[in-house]
């Protein structure tokens, strides 16, 4: 198996990361080969160091990565207003495709993908947090019925680092950024995963820092069109209410994933900053329960009483997408967590369809 990444800022590492460390977790798979990479600068694209990463060729261009003929897959982490060119392209050169979030950015239509996707081939989304051994037992635990009948919900997701005024002018200041789009696709989709798919949202977004400086220690400033933090209440398909809430200015907070969902029998409390642990209560009292980090037994290392860590759920998205394209038989329930075309879709509905009050 082939790789070709198009993007190589944090989440290009990332995949790097979790591509060498896919032999030392599973027994069933051989290390893919990265075979090439592309970035949305020639500057960028200079400041990759190949032999450190293991990346045999740097492109000057997508087409010509894709022209290619022995990569067979390829990983979008570019930035999210060009995720729908970068998509296309890749179907249209009939490549496996395993894509960050968000699908495309607000401004754009995805509803053309479908018609392009190639039947014989995989499109995986990356939405990790599916694969957090906290978040597949909490589900476990609501599709059995131990909560009772869902009342309500409320999921967060808080960062602090654009807390600073002085902090410059990037992507994620400009079109296809703003924090709902960068940290609701990760909710939206968990509440589509734990309890059912979100039909409608309405609420607030709000930009604080109207402008920011163009670059470090730049005196000239650029107005900022996106949004800082946003609130919204949501409702399911089958009427169930809930509240999310996104920021990129909450002190104090790092990386700071709340969910909370209350049932008439019990409910369920996880954080991302805890992610080994969860709470279940219950009229009979409180529980905290540790969650061993072993999601499939085909992981025969660490030992499950190790610790987990969010690099570890994104290394078990890279496994499950190198596993469908490999063709390897993926039991039933792994498979029913395994994020498609479909369900990046869906939250780009949601995410599109967001109404002002």
């Amino acid at each position: 198996m082939k790789f070709g990444i198009i993007g190589f800022g944090f989440m290009g590492k990332t995949f790097v990361h979790s591509i060498n460390c896919l032999k030392d977790f599973y027994k069933d798979v051989k290390k893919p080969e990265i075979i090439g990479v592309t970035a949305s600068s020639k500057k960028s694209l200079k400041k990759i160091d190949l032999a450190r990463y293991g990346i045999k060729h740097a492109y000057d261009n997508i087409e010509s990565m894709l022209q290619d003929e022995t990569i067979d897959s390829v990983y979008i982490a570019s930035p999210n207003n060009f995720h729908l060119e970068h998509i296309k392209k890749c179907l249209l050169s009939q490549k496996n495709i395993l894509c960050d979030k968000p699908l495309v950015s607000p401004e754009d239509d995805s509803s053309d993908i479908h018609d392009l996707i190639n039947k014989n081939k995989i499109f995986q989304m990356l939405f990790e947090y599916r694969n957090i051994p906290a978040i597949r037992e909490m589900r476990e635990i609501i599709k059995k019925n131990k909560i009772g009948k869902i009342i309500n919900f409320r999921l967060s997701y808080l960062h602090s680092g654009y807390l600073d005024p002085n902090r410059p002018m990037s992507w994620r200041l400009r079109k296809g950024g703003g924090a709902f789009f960068d940290l609701g696709p990760h909710i939206i989709d968990l509440t589509n995963f734990l309890i059912e798919d979100i039909k409608l949202i309405h609420g607030i977004k709000k930009t604080h820092f109207g402008k920011r400086p163009i670059k470090f220690n730049a005196q000239k400033k650029e107005s900022v069109h996106v949004d800082d933090f946003a609130m919204g209440i949501c409702e399911t398909i089958s009427g169930i209410n809930g509240f999310i809430e996104v920021s990129r200015l909450s002190m104090g907070s790092t990386d700071d994933l709340n969910i909370h969902i209350s049932g008439e029998k019990g409910a369920l409390k996880w954080n991302l900053e805890d992610l080994d642990h969860f709470t279940f209560s219950t009229n009979i009292g409180v529980n905290k329960i540790r969650c061993q980090n072993s999601i499939t037994p085909l992981i025969d290392f660490p030992p499950s009483k190790v610790s987990q860590g969010w690099l570890r759920a994104h290394c078990h998205s890279v496994y499950q997408f190198v596993k469908q394209v490999s063709n390897k038989n993926l039991n039933k329930s792994e498979k029913e967590c395994i994020p498609n075309f479909h369900d990046g879709y869906k939250v780009q509905k949601i995410l599109s369809s967001f109404r002002q009050i």
